[in-house]
């Protein structure tokens, strides 16, 4: 076998590996090839890592009233709601950061009890609203969320986390998702006794735009309408790390 193929084939070798530790990708070489049969580009994939501290939470919580007619129920929780919403504004939290993502209205059934038709007993009605309350500061989402629960709020569905510097830090992770494509070229290159040269293309891979939020279970503290009530004293709230990722894949020139 000549030595270019040998050397190819180690090239190959090479793509599938994992560098230790540093998160990246698979690299390949591309097939096209000069007159001598020695390859012209080669191309390798990366994806680089920023860990960076969350500074804002969005906070979603219900009203849920219970009345024996439907427009008892409603009237009862259009009144606790006007009062979460005016302590929220109390505490400086703007229009446009609270917003009415739920509202419903259902029936309840006691199915213990049956009627002379054998169908479930109707007791009552039921009402939940649920607001979000978007874009604070995780310094103040524990008094908010204290305040709320003071106010009205008896069902806490959670808490998610977000960098504002989410897009920046974003730019970061691929500038080194770059920088790590060209490490590998260059020993994938050097396999082949060349060297990576200029950028022939370069593509973004798949952005999860998940990534940009972090649940939190601090809604498992009020799983009942008495334990949100009894909750006197302001949350703790840790937002931890939130890993901010980005792909790329590059092909550049070989130089021999």
């Amino acid at each position: 076998m000549k030595k270019s193929m040998w050397a190819a084939a180690a090239a190959v070798g090479l793509a599938g590996m994992v560098l230790a530790g540093s998160g990246l990708a698979a690299a390949s070489e591309s097939q096209p090839e000069t007159a001598d049969g020695k390859s012209r580009t080669v191309s390798a994939s990366a994806t680089g890592v920023v860990m960076e501290v969350p500074d804002m939470a969005q906070i979603t919580f219900g009203i849920v009233t219970n009345g024996e007619k439907a427009d008892a129920a409603q009237a009862e929780n259009t009144e606790k709601v006007n009062q979460v919403i005016a302590t929220l504004k109390g505490m400086g939290v703007e229009d446009k950061s609270i917003q009415t993502s739920g509202y419903s209205i259902s029936p309840q059934y006691d199915y213990d009890n049956l009627d002379v038709n054998k169908q479930p007993k109707l007791t009552g009605y039921q009402v939940r609203t649920t607001l979000q309350v978007s874009d604070q500061k995780i310094a103040d989402a524990g008094k908010i969320l204290s305040e709320s629960v003071k106010a009205g709020v008896n069902n806490v569905e959670g808490v998610v986390y977000t960098c504002s510097t989410y897009d920046e830090k974003y730019e970061e992770a691929l500038q080194k998702a770059v920088k790590a494509a060209r490490k590998k070229a260059d020993v994938l290159a050097k396999a082949e006794g060349a060297s990576a040269g200029k950028v022939v293309s370069i593509s973004e891979g798949y952005q999860d735009l998940s990534a940009r939020y972090q649940s939190s279970d601090i809604g498992a503290a009020y799983e009942t309408a008495d334990a949100v009530q009894n909750a006197s004293s302001i949350p703790d709230l840790s937002a931890g790390t939130l890993q901010i990722q980005a792909e790329v894949s590059v092909t550049y020139e070989l130089a021999y």
